[in-house]
């Protein structure tokens, strides 16, 4: 009983003596000696409940085939932002533009991804030939909206991508009769298979049909495969 009398007078004046310091608001005093120095090796370990370390894995490194493409890291950083593919994206500026940033189509689809002025000013982007950046940032979002507006159906989206969303919707929800997009649809989608990172095994997915109207299938054999573009 009196050691823990004596114990607590001990606490109570070593508490007064800190208390008279003259240390300003807000500073420490240096210790003494620096075996009481305080040295975190894991600062996150300090963290508050509910506030995550930032985990290094969360940002997927860029695949290497991806990464030896013109314009990676420009497609990459547009792709995520928008929740794309990056090796979709690659697939339609292969097929719309061969990554010919100064291109130009005679309809007035300009740049990297073929955006056509209109469609740029939806999102912002007053003239899509003023830079790669100006162009992929306006083709990506274009895409995503068409994502969204055709509930993934990849077929589709590229259709109206090429096309139009008016022209999908018109042909309810097909792909129009038009000779170039019918050439335009399988030959981005053979590029994304191509250039697309493998699915984890025993989840490979299986690719859905494409849906053409009836009695306007091309017949891409007899074509040849290099009649667009």
């Amino acid at each position: 009983m009196q050691n823990s009398l004596v114990a607590r007078l001990l606490a109570l004046a070593a508490m007064s003596v800190v208390a008279a310091s003259p240390c300003a608001a807000g500073e420490v005093s240096a210790p003494a000696s620096a075996a009481y120095r305080l040295n975190v090796a894991a600062p996150h370990a300090l963290r508050l409940f509910g506030e995550a370390a930032p985990d290094p894995r969360a940002e997927p490194a860029m695949p290497a085939l991806l990464a030896k493409m013109p314009y990676a890291a420009l497609v990459w950083g547009a792709a995520r932002q928008t929740a794309l593919d990056p090796a979709l994206v690659h697939a339609i500026i292969f097929v719309e533009s061969r990554y010919d940033a100064a291109a130009r189509s005679p309809k007035g689809a300009i740049g990297l991804m073929q955006v056509l002025r209109e469609t740029a000013a939806r999102y912002g982007v007053a003239d899509p030939a003023r830079s790669p950046e100006a162009n992929v940032t306006a083709g990506t979002r274009y895409l995503q909206d068409l994502m969204q507006l055709f509930d993934g159906r990849l077929d589709l989206v590229l259709a109206a991508y090429n096309a139009g969303e008016n022209a999908v919707l018109r042909y309810g929800h097909r792909i129009p009769p038009y000779r170039e997009t019918q050439l335009y649809v399988p030959a981005v989608l053979a590029k994304y298979r191509e250039w697309q990172e493998p699915a984890p095994p025993g989840k490979a997915l299986t690719p859905a049909p494409i849906e053409y109207l009836p009695g306007t299938r091309l017949d891409l054999k007899a074509l040849g495969t290099n009649t667009l573009h």
